[in-house]
């Protein structure tokens, strides 16, 4: 949790937020925007009870606390965009200086920056990576592979969304899926190479369906001969269909990690 969130929980519910509500931030999920020169705006989206909450308690609750950090920190590391109630949810947006602020005022580790600056700062890229093309994973890749190129970096430790203002070219594996070729997912339990070899499974499995689809409508039509039937029938063998159920018991995963994500992109 954020560190206003936290406290919004205990007032009103007041669920603290990463991200725009504007256009150019609008999103469905907590999303951090990595932004040129630096700039951090993040997006967090929460359910919001409009009986029993409302939203002048709100702002003023994130104004105050925006403010005392401000009065800490410098004038400007931290300002408010916009927030809206809607439909019983919250959607805050705010902006924030550099990665330091954003880190600052949510106790979330952020960082932003060149390899190079990266390295200097003490991370190690010591994980699994997979390089990155057009937003779809390609193959497992040492991190030797673009250590010395001229990229940039985000660092996260959390469990939220991640934009960039780039293209992605290489991605850590452990807890991450592709949303674009901007955006990552990061979740408990993801797993990018898992997720690509699912969509080439599932691919292959589509074909295979409409193989035996076209089969059996030609099957239908009497204008089929013995070979036909035959290869319809090896090939409908060899299709199976998942179902995937929801678990009931599933929690939320909290939105810290003990997990480096690292976001390599020009």
């Amino acid at each position: 949790m954020k560190k206003y969130s936290a406290i919004c929980l205990v007032i009103a519910l007041c669920v603290t937020m990463l991200a725009g509500c504007g256009t150019s931030y609008s999103t469905e999920e907590s999303t951090v925007f990595v932004q040129k020169h630096g700039k951090i705006v993040s997006t967090d989206v929460e359910d919001f009870d409009e009986n029993t909450y409302d939203k002048d308690g709100l702002e003023k609750y994130v104004n105050e606390t925006i403010d005392k950090y401000t009065s800490e920190n410098g004038k400007n590391t931290v300002k408010l965009k916009g927030l809206s109630v809607k439909d019983n949810s919250a959607v805050l947006t705010l902006e924030y200086k550099d990665a330091k602020a954003y880190s600052g005022f949510n106790g979330e580790e952020l960082f932003t920056g060149t390899i190079a600056e990266a390295l200097a700062a003490g991370y190690r890229f010591d994980t699994e990576f997979a390089s990155v093309k057009d937003g779809k994973a390609g193959e497992s890749v040492d991190s030797s592979e673009f250590l010395d190129d001229d990229f940039k970096v985000v660092i996260v430790k959390a469990n939220l969304d991640v934009n960039v203002k780039g293209k992605i070219c290489y991605l850590s594996t452990q807890n991450t899926a592709l949303k674009d070729k901007s955006t990552v997912s990061i979740r408990e339990g993801q797993n990018l190479l898992s997720k690509a070899e699912d969509s080439e499974a599932g691919t292959q499995e589509t074909e295979a369906a409409e193989a035996v689809t076209e089969v059996t409508e030609t099957e239908e039509s009497g204008s089929v001969d013995d070979d036909e039937m035959l290869t319809g029938t090896e090939e409908e063998s060899t299709v199976t269909f998942d179902f995937p159920q929801e678990d009931e018991n599933e929690e939320t995963p909290d939105e810290f990690s003990n997990v480096y994500t690292y976001i390599i992109y020009k």
